[in-house]
């Protein structure tokens, strides 16, 4: 078969051709393929892209890049909006200095591997750097077990234990069923009754549909995310990679 040349959003135009379709036709009707026609027209395109595969791979390259672009104009918009919701929020589990100058919202969900790999670098970041403190956001989206978890680690929260049972959760090999979330509240000395109670409670779920959706206004679409100052860090940045932020962060700050 002959390669075709001419661009694919030619195809159209020259199908309806093909086709004898015309042009006083209206604008309705003109819509209106036969059948055949679609058949006709679906051939065309089909043995375009076989012939070109590599047009599937810009598509999405650039269906990528203007997600980001979304993406990074809704955080510069929104975050604003919702900086008392991200920083202010008493309610939300937090850990470090209290009078910190840089603070680091992370969104996370307990069975991410790469949220559990940032584990490591957020202990060492609040034992090396007293001048930091860290915003946990619950952002539960990968299987119904993680927002289980989730509750289970606000509740604990109430007993002001949260970044034990947060560090607990991260570091369970086995799955988050019911059962080890009570066996990991009664190894940290927890009231299991009271956080049965209180994971179970309408506004620990109202917290988290919070969370998922300021998440989703704000362009995070996957976890990690790592919001520090106006920068947000969208998936694992390493322990390196955090500090420079962080540095950055206190730079901008000062200037």
């Amino acid at each position: 078969m002959k390669k075709i040349t001419f661009p694919i959003l030619a195809l159209g135009t020259v199908s309806l051709i093909a086709l004898g379709v015309n042009s006083s036709i209206s604008k309705a009707q003109d819509a209106a393929f036969s059948n055949a026609q679609k058949e006709a027209l679906g051939t065309i395109i089909k043995d375009y892209i076989m012939e070109n595969p590599e047009i599937i791979f810009e598509a999405a390259d650039k269906h990528r890049a203007n997600q980001e672009n979304a993406d990074e104009a809704a955080f510069d918009e929104k975050r604003l909006e919702y900086s008392a919701f991200l920083y202010e929020n008493d309610s939300s589990p937090s850990v470090g200095n209290p009078d910190a100058d840089v603070v680091i919202v992370e969104f996370f969900d307990y069975n991410c591997g790469y949220c559990k790999k940032a584990l490591s670098d957020v202990q060492t970041i609040i034992k090396d750097d007293d001048n930091v403190r860290f915003v946990f956001k619950e952002m539960p989206i990968l299987s119904p077990a993680s927002r289980d978890a989730a509750k289970w680690a606000l509740a604990a929260n109430k007993q002001g234990k949260y970044f034990e049972y947060h560090v607990g959760l991260m570091n369970m090999s086995g799955a988050k069923s019911v059962n080890n979330l009570e066996k990991l509240a009664k190894d940290l000395g927890l009231d299991v009754d009271q956080m049965k109670k209180d994971a179970n409670d309408p506004e620990t779920d109202a917290m988290i549909d919070k969370n998922l959706l300021v998440s989703q206004e704000l362009g995070i679409r996957g976890t990690p995310a790592f919001i520090i100052d106006d920068f947000l860090a969208r998936g694992y940045m390493g322990i390196e990679g955090m500090k420079t932020v962080i540095k950055n962060a206190r730079e901008k700050n000062k200037s």
